[in-house]
């Protein structure tokens, strides 16, 4: 008989990675690819079609029983819809019916950092905390939002958004409307964009990082900033949420040494103080895979429930 596995879809704001995932979490194979700056729905199905059948040739011993997605974005995992994402502009795209027909595969979806929120208790460093907000900053900042052990969704589905909190009055202007809010100021193209004002030199988040790391002034300056940036809406929703821990993911959380003094700085700033006192920052300890695994545990999850 083939062992039992999900097929898992963490789907980025440039890339694409799957994999088949058993119940205990372990990874058993995963295929990645690159998206184009102008993504779009026919693109995504292609590479979603393609990967799966890579895996299932590849693994003959094994048999995927569901698929779980991770939407960068709003989603309503209820109905499968990915409701809409700033970078892209992908809207109303009914994902989980449209790759149920191309995989023959139940598909369930979630908001992705609700997922890799789901994913730290299931499988990594929250399966001791009931009440935590998981962030993660890569190409955007997003924010999922878990209370008593289960995803707080809020009324209208936007709960947990911290991306969307402003942290710099006037500050750069963000997709969503607004300016100066912590997606703005603090993902990977605004610290690039932050480099390249002071120098000139259009480079990527992770290459300013080795720069700092290595003692460019002005790339130590661009992460100080991003960490506290990201304190600084840490603190905020602390005020308001009071939780016990933050756990922080994404690509730009690579570089948590470069800004871990700064993080807890602008927290401080901005958190009331004494109730939040023994609050606790920490990365992820799913990494790389945090994502992957967001959508392995949204697909285990729904077909047992």
């Amino acid at each position: 008989m083939k062992k039992q596995v999900v097929f898992a879809c963490d789907i980025g704001g440039s890339k694409l990675l799957c994999g088949f995932v058993d119940e205990d979490g372990d990874i058993i194979d995963t295929e990645k690819a690159l998206l184009p700056p102008n993504i779009t729905t026919e693109i995504i199905e292609a590479h979603l079609r393609n990967m799966y059948t890579v895996l299932s040739r590849r693994n003959p011993k094994y048999r995927s029983i569901a698929c779980g997605m991770t939407i960068p974005g709003l989603a309503d995992a209820e109905n499968g819809v990915w409701q809409y994402a700033c970078f892209s502009g992908i809207s109303d795209y009914p994902i989980a019916s449209r790759m149920r027909d191309i995989l023959h595969l139940p598909v369930f979806i979630e908001n992705d950092v609700n997922a890799c929120a789901l994913a730290e208790k299931s499988y990594g460093g929250c399966c001791d905390c009931k009440d935590y907000l998981w962030v993660t900053v890569s190409n955007g900042v997003g924010g999922g939002l878990i209370l008593n052990g289960n995803i707080y969704r809020g009324a209208f589905g936007g709960a947990g958004e911290i991306g969307h909190i402003v942290v710099e009055k006037n500050g750069h202007p963000c997709p969503c409307g607004h300016k100066g809010c912590l997606e703005a100021v603090a993902a990977g193209p605004a610290i690039a964009r932050r480099y390249k004002v002071m120098t000139g030199k259009s480079l990527s988040a992770a290459e300013i990082a080795d720069l700092a790391r290595n003692g460019d002034q002005n790339a130590l300056y661009v992460m100080r900033k991003t960490g506290e940036y990201i304190g600084r809406g840490l603190g905020k929703a602390a005020s308001l949420l009071n939780l016990e821990r933050y756990v922080l993911g994404g690509g730009v959380m690579q570089s948590f040494d470069l800004m871990e003094s700064d993080i807890w700085r602008g927290f401080e700033e901005e958190a009331f103080g004494e109730p939040n006192s023994e609050a606790k920052i920490v990365t992820t300890s799913l990494q790389y895979e945090a994502g992957l695994l967001g959508a392995a545990t949204v697909a285990w999850q729904s077909i047992s429930s």
